[in-house]
């Protein structure tokens, strides 16, 4: 197996261990933030499919009602009334962190309905345009705050797990084989120091019984 070319010593080895230690409380780390955001994409999602699902019925409504305006009014006198449409909305956007995550937090204030156009070319069918397009306004607004988070954590959570590949598969196992292999050169050397000074202690009593 790949190790890192260090020089065997134990200072190295104490130093790699400290890392390895580092290392393995990173792994546990990213594991639970994984965690958290699989659930978090979880329920954004439910979540989304149900406001999709409820802005996609309220847009259906807005252009059915489009559809009979211009029956009734002709295209030309639907596209004039729009060009006098103005909710005057105002759209604040503000952000909040989960697990590093910058997740938008979107609010919309909407003043109260009044079609700016005038009375002439247009009708009822015009009207319930406007106003099935003005209640829909804040599930819009709903949807896009759902959407970016929900980008913004499938990104992260593709990051972490690369991290966690690389952690588990290639960082952790290159310094677990490097440590291994400074503790086995560590105690092989140790056994030939013992093994040598056992051998230079029978030396010196050889020489002191020779001496006698």
């Amino acid at each position: 197996m790949e190790r890192l070319l260090v020089s065997v010593n134990k200072s190295n080895l104490l130093r790699l261990q400290e890392e390895l230690s580092f290392a393995s409380d990173g792994l546990e780390l990213l594991e639970e933030k994984k965690e958290a955001l699989m659930v978090h994409i979880t329920t954004l999602s439910t979540k989304a499919q149900r406001v999709r699902a409820a802005v996609n019925k309220a847009l259906e409504r807005s252009y059915d009602y489009l559809r009979e305006a211009v029956l009734i009014h002709g295209r030309l006198a639907c596209e004039r009334a729009s060009l006098g449409i103005s909710l005057a909305e105002e759209v604040e956007i503000k952000e909040k962190s989960f697990m590093g995550v910058a997740l938008p937090r979107v609010s919309i204030r909407l003043p109260k309905l009044s079609p700016s156009y005038g009375f002439h070319g247009t009708g009822a069918a015009m009207d319930s345009v406007l106003k099935t397009l003005y209640e829909s306004m804040e599930m819009i607004a709903e949807l896009a705050e759902i959407e970016v988070g929900l980008f913004r954590l499938v990104t992260e959570i593709k990051k972490t797990i690369k991290r966690l590949n690389a952690l588990e598969n290639i960082y952790i196992p290159l310094y677990q084989s490097t440590v291994k292999y400074i503790e086995e050169n560590l105690e092989e050397k140790e056994r030939e120091f013992l093994f040598q000074l056992k051998r230079e202690k029978e030396r010196m009593k050889e020489v002191e019984h020779g001496a006698v």
